[in-house]
Protein backbone atom coordinates (compact mmCIF):
# COMPACT_ATOMS: atom_id res chain seq x y z
CA UNK A 1 0.00 0.00 0.00
CA UNK A 2 1.55 3.38 1.11
CA UNK A 3 4.94 4.60 2.30
CA UNK A 4 4.35 7.18 4.71
CA UNK A 5 4.13 11.00 4.31
CA UNK A 6 5.26 13.08 7.12
CA UNK A 7 3.62 16.63 8.11
CA UNK A 8 4.99 18.80 5.92
CA UNK A 9 3.88 16.47 3.59
CA UNK A 10 4.45 16.67 -0.15
CA UNK A 11 0.38 14.87 0.03
CA UNK A 12 1.87 12.03 -1.71
CA UNK A 13 -0.43 9.83 0.97
CA UNK A 14 -2.90 9.64 -2.17
CA UNK A 15 -0.45 8.23 -4.44
CA UNK A 16 -0.13 5.17 -1.65
CA UNK A 17 -3.21 4.57 -1.46
CA UNK A 18 -5.85 1.29 -2.06
CA UNK A 19 -9.10 2.44 -2.33
CA UNK A 20 -11.43 1.11 0.22
CA UNK A 21 -15.02 -0.63 -0.90
CA UNK A 22 -17.82 -0.80 0.21
CA UNK A 23 -17.92 -3.42 3.09
CA UNK A 24 -19.21 -6.98 2.48
CA UNK A 25 -21.43 -6.65 5.38
CA UNK A 26 -23.54 -4.66 4.31
CA UNK A 27 -24.39 -6.70 1.04
CA UNK A 28 -25.39 -9.50 3.52
CA UNK A 29 -29.39 -9.98 4.34
CA UNK A 30 -30.32 -9.29 7.28
CA UNK A 31 -31.14 -12.84 8.47
CA UNK A 32 -27.14 -13.55 7.34
CA UNK A 33 -25.91 -10.59 9.07
CA UNK A 34 -27.80 -11.61 12.00
CA UNK A 35 -26.21 -15.18 12.01
CA UNK A 36 -22.49 -13.12 11.32
CA UNK A 37 -22.71 -11.56 14.27
CA UNK A 38 -23.83 -13.30 16.19
CA UNK A 39 -20.69 -15.26 15.93
CA UNK A 40 -18.53 -12.72 15.91
CA UNK A 41 -17.08 -12.49 19.22
CA UNK A 42 -16.54 -16.57 18.99
CA UNK A 43 -14.08 -15.59 15.61
CA UNK A 44 -12.70 -12.39 17.43
CA UNK A 45 -11.75 -15.06 19.81
CA UNK A 46 -10.22 -17.65 17.01
CA UNK A 47 -8.37 -14.45 15.33
CA UNK A 48 -6.85 -13.10 18.78
CA UNK A 49 -5.45 -16.61 19.57
CA UNK A 50 -4.62 -16.98 15.93
CA UNK A 51 -2.44 -13.62 16.83
CA UNK A 52 0.03 -15.82 19.26
CA UNK A 53 0.37 -12.63 21.44
CA UNK A 54 1.11 -10.65 18.45
CA UNK A 55 -0.84 -6.86 18.54
CA UNK A 56 -0.18 -3.82 15.87
CA UNK A 57 -0.85 -0.82 17.67
CA UNK A 58 -3.56 1.74 16.06
CA UNK A 59 -5.30 4.77 16.26
CA UNK A 60 -8.53 4.81 15.19
CA UNK A 61 -11.56 6.69 14.85
CA UNK A 62 -12.36 10.87 14.64
CA UNK A 63 -10.95 10.97 17.92
CA UNK A 64 -7.80 9.53 17.68
CA UNK A 65 -8.37 6.69 19.98
CA UNK A 66 -5.14 4.80 20.36
CA UNK A 67 -5.73 0.35 20.95
CA UNK A 68 -3.76 -3.02 20.28
CA UNK A 69 -5.57 -4.97 17.82
CA UNK A 70 -4.25 -8.70 17.53
CA UNK A 71 -2.57 -8.84 14.49
CA UNK A 72 -4.68 -11.43 12.94
CA UNK A 73 -8.16 -9.24 14.38
CA UNK A 74 -6.21 -6.01 12.43
CA UNK A 75 -5.84 -7.95 9.20
CA UNK A 76 -9.53 -9.56 9.33
CA UNK A 77 -10.60 -5.16 9.89
CA UNK A 78 -8.31 -4.05 7.13
CA UNK A 79 -9.25 -6.54 4.68
CA UNK A 80 -13.47 -5.51 5.19
CA UNK A 81 -12.23 -1.50 4.59
CA UNK A 82 -9.89 -2.76 1.42
CA UNK A 83 -11.37 -5.61 -0.20
CA UNK A 84 -13.80 -6.02 -3.54
CA UNK A 85 -17.30 -7.11 -1.81
CA UNK A 86 -17.88 -10.82 -2.19
CA UNK A 87 -14.62 -11.50 -3.92
CA UNK A 88 -13.82 -15.51 -4.22
CA UNK A 89 -11.51 -16.96 -1.28
CA UNK A 90 -8.43 -17.54 -2.98
CA UNK A 91 -8.76 -13.24 -3.79
CA UNK A 92 -9.34 -12.39 0.26
CA UNK A 93 -6.78 -14.80 1.01
CA UNK A 94 -3.89 -13.22 -1.43
CA UNK A 95 -5.04 -9.61 0.13
CA UNK A 96 -5.34 -10.30 3.74
CA UNK A 97 -1.46 -11.40 3.21
CA UNK A 98 -0.58 -8.52 1.49
CA UNK A 99 -1.99 -6.58 4.34
CA UNK A 100 -0.56 -8.39 6.87
CA UNK A 101 3.05 -8.12 5.13
CA UNK A 102 2.55 -4.11 4.86
CA UNK A 103 1.72 -4.17 7.93
CA UNK A 104 4.64 -5.74 9.45
CA UNK A 105 7.18 -3.65 7.20
CA UNK A 106 5.93 -0.46 8.33
CA UNK A 107 5.15 -1.37 12.03
CA UNK A 108 6.33 1.76 13.74
CA UNK A 109 5.43 3.97 11.27
CA UNK A 110 3.92 7.18 13.75
CA UNK A 111 6.41 5.67 16.43
CA UNK A 112 6.72 9.07 17.10
CA UNK A 113 3.39 9.79 17.93
CA UNK A 114 2.77 7.01 20.41
CA UNK A 115 1.41 4.23 17.59
CA UNK A 116 2.43 1.70 14.51
CA UNK A 117 -0.19 2.50 12.46
CA UNK A 118 -3.71 4.94 11.32
CA UNK A 119 -6.50 3.78 10.15
CA UNK A 120 -6.50 5.82 7.15
CA UNK A 121 -5.18 5.56 3.34
CA UNK A 122 -2.16 6.89 4.62
CA UNK A 123 -1.47 3.58 6.09
CA UNK A 124 -4.48 0.97 6.20
CA UNK A 125 -8.27 1.77 5.90
CA UNK A 126 -10.04 -0.19 8.89
CA UNK A 127 -13.92 -1.41 9.28
CA UNK A 128 -15.43 -4.00 11.14
CA UNK A 129 -14.86 -7.57 10.39
CA UNK A 130 -16.97 -9.65 7.90
CA UNK A 131 -17.03 -13.09 8.12
CA UNK A 132 -15.08 -13.59 5.34
CA UNK A 133 -12.71 -11.51 6.25
CA UNK A 134 -12.48 -13.13 9.43
CA UNK A 135 -12.62 -16.15 7.11
CA UNK A 136 -9.19 -15.53 4.99
CA UNK A 137 -7.04 -13.63 8.38
CA UNK A 138 -7.63 -17.23 10.01
CA UNK A 139 -6.97 -19.24 6.36
CA UNK A 140 -3.10 -17.42 5.97
CA UNK A 141 -2.42 -16.64 9.66
CA UNK A 142 0.97 -15.87 10.26
CA UNK A 143 1.77 -16.01 6.69
CA UNK A 144 4.02 -12.40 5.14
CA UNK A 145 5.47 -11.99 1.96
CA UNK A 146 9.34 -12.00 2.32
CA UNK A 147 12.40 -10.28 0.65
CA UNK A 148 15.96 -10.94 1.37
CA UNK A 149 14.96 -12.72 4.15
CA UNK A 150 12.20 -9.75 5.34
CA UNK A 151 8.62 -8.69 5.10
CA UNK A 152 8.72 -7.57 1.51
CA UNK A 153 7.49 -3.40 1.23
CA UNK A 154 4.69 -4.11 -0.94
CA UNK A 155 1.51 -1.81 -2.24
CA UNK A 156 -1.61 -2.49 -4.00
CA UNK A 157 -4.62 -0.73 -5.21
CA UNK A 158 -7.85 -0.76 -6.42
CA UNK A 159 -7.85 -1.30 -9.77
CA UNK A 160 -4.46 -0.67 -12.03
CA UNK A 161 -6.65 -0.50 -15.30
CA UNK A 162 -4.94 -3.40 -17.26
CA UNK A 163 -1.61 -2.37 -16.90
CA UNK A 164 0.20 -2.12 -12.88
CA UNK A 165 2.84 0.34 -13.16
CA UNK A 166 6.58 0.80 -11.34
CA UNK A 167 6.77 2.58 -8.08
CA UNK A 168 9.51 5.09 -9.49
CA UNK A 169 6.93 5.73 -12.00
CA UNK A 170 4.71 6.94 -9.32
CA UNK A 171 6.43 8.32 -6.71
CA UNK A 172 9.80 10.35 -7.64
CA UNK A 173 12.99 8.58 -6.47
CA UNK A 174 11.57 5.71 -4.88
CA UNK A 175 13.19 2.52 -5.27
CA UNK A 176 12.22 -0.28 -8.27
CA UNK A 177 12.43 -3.32 -6.38
CA UNK A 178 12.49 -6.85 -8.79
CA UNK A 179 9.36 -7.62 -7.54
CA UNK A 180 7.15 -4.23 -8.41
CA UNK A 181 7.28 -3.66 -12.53
CA UNK A 182 5.32 -2.65 -14.60
CA UNK A 183 3.46 -5.04 -16.37
CA UNK A 184 0.53 -6.25 -18.61
CA UNK A 185 -2.68 -7.45 -16.14
CA UNK A 186 -5.03 -9.99 -18.91
CA UNK A 187 -8.02 -9.88 -16.89
CA UNK A 188 -9.09 -6.20 -17.76
CA UNK A 189 -10.05 -6.46 -21.49
CA UNK A 190 -13.21 -5.00 -20.99
CA UNK A 191 -13.03 -2.19 -18.29
CA UNK A 192 -14.56 0.75 -18.84
CA UNK A 193 -13.07 4.09 -18.88
CA UNK A 194 -14.87 7.36 -16.68
CA UNK A 195 -15.02 10.63 -17.04
CA UNK A 196 -14.83 13.53 -14.82
CA UNK A 197 -15.76 16.77 -15.18
CA UNK A 198 -13.94 19.32 -12.76
CA UNK A 199 -13.74 23.30 -12.82
CA UNK A 200 -11.07 25.05 -13.79
CA UNK A 201 -11.19 27.21 -10.30
CA UNK A 202 -11.94 24.33 -8.24
CA UNK A 203 -8.70 22.79 -9.76
CA UNK A 204 -6.76 26.03 -9.49
CA UNK A 205 -7.82 25.98 -5.88
CA UNK A 206 -6.74 22.34 -4.78
CA UNK A 207 -3.20 23.84 -6.26
CA UNK A 208 -3.46 27.15 -4.21
CA UNK A 209 -3.60 24.61 -1.04
CA UNK A 210 -0.75 22.51 -1.95
CA UNK A 211 1.26 26.25 -2.04
CA UNK A 212 1.58 26.93 -5.89
CA UNK A 213 1.45 30.62 -7.12
CA UNK A 214 -0.71 32.67 -9.79
CA UNK A 215 -3.65 34.14 -10.04
CA UNK A 216 -4.99 32.19 -12.70
CA UNK A 217 -4.65 29.06 -14.01
CA UNK A 218 -4.94 29.07 -17.91
CA UNK A 219 -4.34 25.62 -18.75
CA UNK A 220 -3.06 21.89 -18.06
CA UNK A 221 -0.40 20.11 -20.02
CA UNK A 222 0.39 16.46 -20.01
CA UNK A 223 4.51 16.68 -20.34
CA UNK A 224 5.41 12.71 -19.62
CA UNK A 225 3.87 9.55 -19.47
CA UNK A 226 5.58 6.47 -18.01
CA UNK A 227 5.23 3.26 -20.32
CA UNK A 228 2.33 2.33 -18.72
CA UNK A 229 0.02 5.27 -19.72
CA UNK A 230 0.14 7.08 -16.60
CA UNK A 231 0.38 10.87 -16.44
CA UNK A 232 4.05 11.72 -14.42
CA UNK A 233 4.60 15.52 -15.54
CA UNK A 234 2.29 17.99 -16.19
CA UNK A 235 2.87 21.78 -17.11
CA UNK A 236 0.85 24.36 -15.19
CA UNK A 237 0.27 27.14 -17.75
CA UNK A 238 -0.01 30.36 -15.24
CA UNK A 239 1.17 29.12 -11.76
CA UNK A 240 4.37 28.58 -10.15
CA UNK A 241 5.96 26.14 -10.16
CA UNK A 242 4.51 25.37 -13.48
CA UNK A 243 4.98 21.69 -13.04
CA UNK A 244 3.69 18.73 -10.57
CA UNK A 245 3.64 15.30 -10.54
CA UNK A 246 0.54 13.41 -11.93
CA UNK A 247 0.16 11.75 -8.45
CA UNK A 248 0.58 15.04 -6.49
CA UNK A 249 -1.78 16.25 -9.65
CA UNK A 250 -4.50 14.00 -8.27
CA UNK A 251 -4.03 14.56 -4.92
CA UNK A 252 -4.86 17.96 -5.23
CA UNK A 253 -8.25 17.43 -7.02
CA UNK A 254 -8.99 14.79 -4.64
CA UNK A 255 -8.11 10.54 -4.98
CA UNK A 256 -11.52 9.82 -4.95
CA UNK A 257 -12.68 12.04 -7.93
CA UNK A 258 -9.95 11.62 -9.97
CA UNK A 259 -9.44 7.99 -9.93
CA UNK A 260 -5.89 7.41 -11.39
CA UNK A 261 -3.18 8.98 -13.36
CA UNK A 262 -4.23 7.12 -15.99
CA UNK A 263 -5.94 9.96 -17.98
CA UNK A 264 -5.89 12.45 -20.71
CA UNK A 265 -7.14 15.57 -20.28
CA UNK A 266 -8.72 18.95 -22.16
CA UNK A 267 -9.91 22.16 -21.48
CA UNK A 268 -13.67 22.74 -22.65
CA UNK A 269 -14.78 26.48 -21.56
CA UNK A 270 -14.56 26.77 -17.76
CA UNK A 271 -13.97 23.12 -17.20
CA UNK A 272 -11.62 20.34 -16.96
CA UNK A 273 -12.38 17.20 -18.42
CA UNK A 274 -10.71 14.19 -17.88
CA UNK A 275 -11.32 10.69 -19.55
CA UNK A 276 -9.33 7.53 -17.88
CA UNK A 277 -9.32 3.75 -16.58
CA UNK A 278 -8.30 2.26 -13.08
CA UNK A 279 -8.74 3.10 -9.67
CA UNK A 280 -5.40 4.19 -7.02
CA UNK A 281 -1.94 3.85 -8.15
CA UNK A 282 -1.27 1.05 -9.91
CA UNK A 283 1.35 -0.62 -7.97
CA UNK A 284 1.65 -3.94 -6.97
CA UNK A 285 -1.61 -6.17 -6.37
CA UNK A 286 -4.41 -4.98 -8.19
CA UNK A 287 -8.23 -5.34 -5.54
CA UNK A 288 -10.38 -6.15 -9.04
CA UNK A 289 -7.59 -7.94 -11.12
CA UNK A 290 -7.48 -10.53 -8.04
CA UNK A 291 -10.95 -11.29 -7.68
CA UNK A 292 -11.00 -11.78 -11.77
CA UNK A 293 -7.77 -14.25 -11.40
CA UNK A 294 -9.75 -16.01 -8.36
CA UNK A 295 -12.82 -16.08 -9.96
CA UNK A 296 -11.26 -17.80 -13.04
CA UNK A 297 -10.04 -20.30 -10.67
CA UNK A 298 -6.34 -19.25 -9.63
CA UNK A 299 -5.06 -19.86 -5.94
CA UNK A 300 -3.91 -17.26 -3.40
CA UNK A 301 -0.63 -18.03 -4.19
CA UNK A 302 -0.80 -17.81 -7.78
CA UNK A 303 -2.35 -14.40 -7.39
CA UNK A 304 0.06 -13.11 -5.38
CA UNK A 305 2.74 -14.82 -8.03
CA UNK A 306 1.49 -12.81 -10.66
CA UNK A 307 1.74 -9.33 -8.50
CA UNK A 308 4.79 -9.83 -6.70
CA UNK A 309 6.72 -12.09 -8.93
CA UNK A 310 9.83 -14.13 -6.99
CA UNK A 311 8.59 -13.24 -3.20
CA UNK A 312 8.21 -15.77 -0.75
CA UNK A 313 5.08 -16.93 1.23
CA UNK A 314 6.33 -18.22 4.60
CA UNK A 315 5.48 -18.32 8.42
CA UNK A 316 7.72 -16.46 9.79
CA UNK A 317 9.99 -17.47 12.62
CA UNK A 318 7.91 -16.32 16.03
CA UNK A 319 10.95 -15.36 18.06
CA UNK A 320 11.54 -12.52 15.36
CA UNK A 321 8.00 -11.72 14.43
CA UNK A 322 8.08 -7.85 13.18
CA UNK A 323 4.67 -7.64 15.20
CA UNK A 324 5.58 -8.99 18.29
CA UNK A 325 3.65 -8.72 21.84
CA UNK A 326 6.88 -6.91 23.47
CA UNK A 327 8.50 -4.80 20.35
CA UNK A 328 11.53 -3.70 20.68
CA UNK A 329 9.93 -0.77 19.14
CA UNK A 330 8.98 2.86 20.88
CA UNK A 331 5.75 3.80 21.78
CA UNK A 332 5.72 7.88 22.11
CA UNK A 333 9.11 8.10 24.03
CA UNK A 334 12.52 8.76 23.26
CA UNK A 335 14.47 6.86 20.88
CA UNK A 336 17.61 6.55 21.89
CA UNK A 337 20.43 7.23 19.68
CA UNK A 338 21.27 3.48 18.29
CA UNK A 339 25.03 1.92 17.97
CA UNK A 340 26.63 4.45 14.86
CA UNK A 341 23.96 6.95 15.82
CA UNK A 342 26.37 8.44 18.98
CA UNK A 343 28.30 10.98 16.07
CA UNK A 344 24.87 12.99 15.06
CA UNK A 345 23.57 12.93 18.52
CA UNK A 346 26.18 14.98 19.43
CA UNK A 347 26.05 17.39 16.74
CA UNK A 348 22.60 17.41 17.56
CA UNK A 349 23.09 18.42 21.25
CA UNK A 350 26.07 21.19 20.13
CA UNK A 351 24.40 22.64 17.67
CA UNK A 352 21.10 22.93 19.59
CA UNK A 353 23.25 24.66 22.58
CA UNK A 354 25.49 27.50 19.65
CA UNK A 355 21.66 27.53 17.83
CA UNK A 356 19.93 28.64 20.72
CA UNK A 357 22.63 31.19 21.84
CA UNK A 358 22.78 32.66 18.17
CA UNK A 359 19.01 32.62 17.43
CA UNK A 360 18.29 34.42 21.23
CA UNK A 361 16.51 31.43 22.73
CA UNK A 362 16.26 30.77 26.19
CA UNK A 363 15.12 27.65 26.87
CA UNK A 364 15.73 25.58 23.67
CA UNK A 365 13.63 22.14 23.64
CA UNK A 366 15.53 18.93 23.72
CA UNK A 367 16.02 17.51 20.18
CA UNK A 368 16.24 13.47 19.41
CA UNK A 369 17.85 11.98 16.67
CA UNK A 370 17.59 8.65 14.67
CA UNK A 371 19.60 7.56 11.47
CA UNK A 372 18.15 4.99 9.09
CA UNK A 373 20.03 1.86 8.11
CA UNK A 374 19.35 2.10 4.78
CA UNK A 375 17.76 5.14 1.90
CA UNK A 376 15.02 3.26 1.46
CA UNK A 377 14.13 3.00 5.35
CA UNK A 378 14.26 6.55 5.47
CA UNK A 379 11.92 7.23 2.56
CA UNK A 380 9.30 4.86 3.73
CA UNK A 381 9.73 6.36 7.25
CA UNK A 382 9.78 9.59 6.28
CA UNK A 383 7.88 10.39 2.93
CA UNK A 384 11.19 12.25 1.49
CA UNK A 385 12.18 11.83 -2.07
CA UNK A 386 15.95 10.56 -2.41
CA UNK A 387 17.49 13.67 -2.91
CA UNK A 388 16.15 14.81 0.88
CA UNK A 389 18.49 13.76 3.93
CA UNK A 390 16.57 14.71 6.80
CA UNK A 391 12.94 15.01 8.26
CA UNK A 392 12.51 17.22 11.50
CA UNK A 393 9.16 17.05 13.18
CA UNK A 394 8.60 18.34 16.43
CA UNK A 395 11.79 17.50 18.57
CA UNK A 396 13.02 14.46 15.94
CA UNK A 397 15.62 14.85 13.54
CA UNK A 398 15.28 11.40 10.79
CA UNK A 399 18.37 11.02 9.08
CA UNK A 400 19.49 9.03 5.93
CA UNK A 401 22.14 6.62 6.17
CA UNK A 402 25.49 8.97 7.03
CA UNK A 403 27.01 7.48 3.90
CA UNK A 404 24.09 9.44 1.70
CA UNK A 405 24.68 12.54 4.00
CA UNK A 406 28.27 12.57 2.81
CA UNK A 407 27.42 12.83 -0.77
CA UNK A 408 25.69 15.77 0.25
CA UNK A 409 25.88 18.58 2.03
CA UNK A 410 27.55 15.71 5.23
CA UNK A 411 26.48 14.99 8.21
CA UNK A 412 26.90 17.87 10.51
CA UNK A 413 25.58 20.37 8.07
CA UNK A 414 22.53 18.44 7.93
CA UNK A 415 22.01 17.81 11.55
CA UNK A 416 22.93 21.54 12.23
CA UNK A 417 20.39 22.54 9.51
CA UNK A 418 17.88 19.99 11.10
CA UNK A 419 18.05 21.69 14.47
CA UNK A 420 17.93 25.08 13.11
CA UNK A 421 14.55 24.22 12.04
CA UNK A 422 13.07 22.97 15.29
CA UNK A 423 14.21 25.82 17.08
CA UNK A 424 12.25 28.68 14.63
CA UNK A 425 9.58 26.48 14.16
CA UNK A 426 7.75 27.65 16.86
CA UNK A 427 8.28 31.62 16.11
CA UNK A 428 7.91 30.96 12.35
CA UNK A 429 5.08 28.99 11.94
CA UNK A 430 2.48 31.27 10.29
CA UNK A 431 5.16 32.44 7.80
CA UNK A 432 5.64 30.77 4.16
CA UNK A 433 7.87 28.09 4.14
CA UNK A 434 11.17 30.07 2.61
CA UNK A 435 11.03 31.50 6.15
CA UNK A 436 11.78 28.11 7.84
CA UNK A 437 13.86 26.79 5.41
CA UNK A 438 15.59 29.41 4.87
CA UNK A 439 16.29 30.54 8.04
CA UNK A 440 17.39 27.21 8.70
CA UNK A 441 20.18 27.35 6.44
CA UNK A 442 21.35 30.71 7.34
CA UNK A 443 21.97 29.73 10.79
CA UNK A 444 23.25 26.18 10.38
CA UNK A 445 26.06 27.59 8.54
CA UNK A 446 28.28 30.47 6.94
CA UNK A 447 25.93 31.84 4.37
CA UNK A 448 27.27 30.39 0.57
CA UNK A 449 24.38 32.01 -0.96
CA UNK A 450 25.92 32.43 -4.93
CA UNK A 451 23.19 34.26 -5.60
CA UNK A 452 22.06 37.85 -5.70
CA UNK A 453 20.16 38.09 -2.71
CA UNK A 454 18.56 42.16 -4.01
CA UNK A 455 16.91 40.22 -7.41
CA UNK A 456 16.09 36.42 -6.04
CA UNK A 457 12.58 35.45 -6.54
CA UNK A 458 11.86 33.83 -3.36
CA UNK A 459 10.10 29.84 -3.64
CA UNK A 460 6.40 29.23 -3.19
CA UNK A 461 5.53 26.75 -0.58
CA UNK A 462 4.67 24.44 -3.42
CA UNK A 463 8.82 24.99 -5.07
CA UNK A 464 10.08 23.43 -1.52
CA UNK A 465 7.50 21.14 -0.28
CA UNK A 466 6.87 19.53 -3.95
CA UNK A 467 9.64 19.67 -6.17
CA UNK A 468 9.99 17.16 -8.74
CA UNK A 469 13.61 16.88 -9.40
CA UNK A 470 16.81 17.13 -7.17
CA UNK A 471 17.74 20.32 -8.96
CA UNK A 472 15.01 21.82 -8.39
CA UNK A 473 14.58 21.38 -4.80
CA UNK A 474 18.31 22.65 -4.36
CA UNK A 475 17.46 25.53 -6.22
CA UNK A 476 14.38 26.46 -4.19
CA UNK A 477 16.78 26.60 -0.93
CA UNK A 478 19.09 28.44 -2.10
CA UNK A 479 16.55 31.06 -3.15
CA UNK A 480 14.95 30.57 0.36
CA UNK A 481 18.28 31.46 2.00
CA UNK A 482 18.79 34.17 -0.44
CA UNK A 483 15.33 35.81 0.47
CA UNK A 484 15.56 35.44 3.90
CA UNK A 485 19.14 36.96 4.60
CA UNK A 486 17.82 40.13 2.25
CA UNK A 487 14.26 40.16 4.48
CA UNK A 488 16.80 40.00 7.87
CA UNK A 489 18.64 43.14 6.67
CA UNK A 490 14.96 44.84 6.67
CA UNK A 491 13.88 43.22 9.59
CA UNK A 492 16.73 43.14 12.15
CA UNK A 493 15.52 40.37 14.02
CA UNK A 494 14.60 36.57 12.81
CA UNK A 495 11.16 36.68 14.24
CA UNK A 496 10.13 39.38 12.25
CA UNK A 497 10.68 38.01 8.87
CA UNK A 498 7.67 37.60 6.81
Amino acid sequence: MKPRKTRNSRRRIAAYTAVSFVMFAYFVAPSEKGRADSSQDMSDSALEAASAGRTVRVRTGANGDIIDLPVELYVARVLAGEAEPRAAAAAQQALAIAIRTFAAANVGRHRRDGFDLCDSTHCQVLRPSTAASRLAALATASQLLTYEGRPALVFYSASCGGRSEAPSQVWPGAIDLPYLRASEDDVHGAEETWLVDVPVERVHQGLRRLGFEGRRLRDLDVERRSASGRVTLIRLEGLRPDVISGEDFRAAIGARELRSTQFTVRKDGAIFRFTGRGYGHGVGLCVIGAGRRAARGESATEILQRYYPGLQVEPPVAASHPLAAEPAREHGTAVAPRVGDQRAHQIAQRARIELSTALGIASAPEVRVEVYESLDAFRNATGKPWWVTFAATGPLIELAPPAILEQGDGVETSVRRAVAEILVADALTDRPAWVRVGAGRYYATTPRLGLSIQSVKCPSDAELTMAVSAPAHRDAELRAEACFARALVKARNWRDVR
